[in-house]
């Protein structure tokens, strides 16, 4: 049996029930750290209840950052710290990180001086305007902490005539902008994916599981669950990292422990499709205040826009979804900024929403609650054998730095060192990216030729898959492969090698994670069934497993991210019509191959 293969790691577990560490939660704080203590040659095993990234690590605002809005509560460290983690993204996953210049319209020259002084000593915790004064301090901090580590340039101000003259649609009482730059990531689920992908193939004692969920521990061992067969395997560890995101208080009681670590918040964004409003953000984003000084951002992001986000404080992280009145917010705070721009509902392609795992906190403003993260350490005692580590905070940009500091941790309650440094190491398809235009082209003949395919085609490859889209040429080579009747922008054995070498249990892991079908607003209702066609195929399911899963896709879709059943008919209908009129068959596959 395929040790690399789902069941080839079950029975391997069966035999092998003791492990150093075992990570509850494949987000990516879980994630991170597993790839740390996998590459550190630590026996490592990494269960998730559903899907990689499945949860608050799919839903982020798409930036990598070092968050410019923390400084005004003096988390400076924090600030410092994903700067450097954003410049290292930028070298170790240029396939899907890139830099991303961000212009704040400013409406005045001094405004929140006295509001911004008595909120970084914790004297005042309501949203407040920032004028031109504090925003160039912020700004110059933010490049006296990256002076002579990065290639990205510094802020400037522009005044009230060029921001006109290049933002036209802002609004007409902004007396400047400023403009500075941060980064952008392009496949955040993917590039979770490759970490985990990373770490399994840097050490054979690293196990990563999706669809296993712990169901109970007897404080010497742990209950896991195979969800997608009801098998249950008994772990033994030396060290369990609850790793769960805003439910680590929720995993701790599973252990017998009340704890009080997560006092998360929810953050929702919008896919928009709209010309005026994409024309608006001059190829950048745009990061404002609202009405109420609230920050807000869009920026283009797959031919649309991506705006966000709220900020609210949840009871439960349970069922999360962007409600009307979030989307309503959203739309609103962009007429503040962009007052002749009209949004009318049908353009809202998408909504996201996932809760931020924060620290608990007595404050009343979201906005004051710490972005900061951390490691409670739960110690063994005389009914449990094992210490417990719980993440707490954490984000997509430093999440490498997170997982760093409790592997080192990790690795001293177990008495090992520190064996490689991962600073600069490439993640997936970062690693070999061509970067001069020569090697790009090289790259591109090399998998055009490969892959058998149109240099256009293999342009999509490389920004999709990285250099790793060599391994995906090597697995076509001697498989058909033809473009999908439903979406000619993938092909057949491009789905089924996702299906194959990814760890696709569910449709909606290659809907909403493996591709970016839903996310961009390209999903209907032919791609789905076309999809579970193969997934069916290639999982050997029967006509009820493939009903199934049908129902549970467009059910989840129309939950959590508002597309129901009507819409994805209406995109079925609009995409047949458009290859009818533009298009024959004949000239797409002659497009997609040689």
């Amino acid at each position: 049996m395929n040790v690399r293969t789902r069941q080839g790691k079950i029975e391997r577990l069966k035999k092998h029930s003791k492990k150093s560490v075992v990570i509850i939660g494949g987000g990516i704080n879980g994630i991170g750290l597993f790839r740390e203590l996998s590459l550190q040659g630590v026996d490592v095993l990494l269960v998730e209840q559903s899907d990689y990234c499945s949860a608050a690590s799919s839903a982020p605002s798409r930036m990598i950052h070092g968050g410019l809005r923390y400084m005004e509560n003096g988390e400076f460290a924090l600030v410092k710290e994903s700067l450097h983690e954003r410049n290292l993204l930028l070298n170790n996953a240029r396939h899907y990180v890139f830099p991303l210049p961000t212009t704040i319209p400013i409406f005045s020259w001094v405004d929140g001086v006295l509001a911004t002084t008595l909120k970084f000593f914790g004297l005042n915790e309501k949203p407040s305007k920032r004028g031109a004064l504090i925003i160039k301090l912020g700004l110059s901090f933010y490049d006296f902490f990256t002076r002579g580590r990065t290639t990205m340039p510094k802020h400037r101000f522009h005044s009230k005539k060029e921001t006109f003259k290049k933002w036209s649609f802002f609004n007409k009482n902004a007396v400047c902008s400023a403009t500075y730059y941060d980064a952008w990531i392009s496949f955040p689920e993917r590039l979770g994916m490759e970490l985990v992908t990373d770490a399994e193939e840097a050490s054979d004692s690293a196990i990563a599981l999706n669809y296993a969920r712990l169901l109970r521990s007897d404080g010497q061992k742990l209950v896991i669950k195979d969800t997608l067969t009801e098998e249950e395997i008994c772990i033994e560890p030396d060290l369990v990292v609850n790793a769960t995101g805003a439910w680590i208080d929720n995993t701790n009681r599973n252990f017998d422990k009340s704890t009080d670590f997560i006092g998360g918040t929810k953050g929702s964004h919008l896919i928009v499709r709209n010309d005026d409003l994409y024309r608006a953000t001059g190829d950048g984003m745009v990061y404002f205040e609202n009405a109420e000084g609230r920050v807000c951002i869009l920026f283009p992001y797959m031919g649309n826009v991506l705006v966000g986000s709220t900020d609210l404080p949840v009871s439960s992280p349970d069922g999360v979804h962007c409600t009307p009145e979030e989307e309503h917010y959203i739309l609103e705070s962009l007429k503040y900024i962009f007052p002749a721009i009209e949004i009318t509902p049908e353009q809202v392609l998408y909504r996201f929403s996932g809760v931020r795992p924060l620290p608990s906190s007595n404050t009343s403003t979201t906005g004051q609650i710490s972005r900061n993260h951390s490691c409670q350490v739960l110690p063994a005692d005389h009914d449990r054998t094992f210490p417990i580590f719980s993440l707490v905070g954490g984000k997509w940009t430093t999440f490498r730095a997170f997982g760093e500091q409790v592997a080192d941790r990790t690795l001293s309650e177990l008495g090992l060192s520190r064996t490689t440094s991962t600073e600069n190491i490439a993640i997936g398809g970062g690693k070999g990216f061509p970067e001069t235009v020569f090697e790009r082209k090289q790259w591109l003949k090399k998998i055009s030729e490969q892959c058998r395919c149109s240099e256009q085609r293999a342009e999509a490859l490389l920004a999709r898959y990285g250099t790793h889209a060599l391994h995906l040429a090597d697995y076509l080579a001697d498989k058909s492969n033809q473009p999908l009747d439903s979406h000619q922008d993938y092909s057949t054995g491009e789905i089924r090698f996702l299906i194959e070498k990814e760890q696709v249990e569910c449709l909606t892991d290659l809907i909403l994670r493996r591709t970016s079908l839903a996310i961009s607003g390209d999903l209907n209702l032919d791609i789905i069934r076309e999809l579970n066609g193969q997934m069916a195929d290639i999982k050997q399911w029967n006509h009820e497993q493939q009903e199934v899963e049908f129902g549970n896709a467009l059910s989840y879709l129309e939950q959590y991210h508002g597309v129901d059943y009507k819409t994805l008919s209406e995109r079925s209908l609009k995409f047949s019509s458009c290859v009818t009129d533009k298009v024959s068959t004949p000239d797409l596959v002659e497009t997609f191959v040689h």
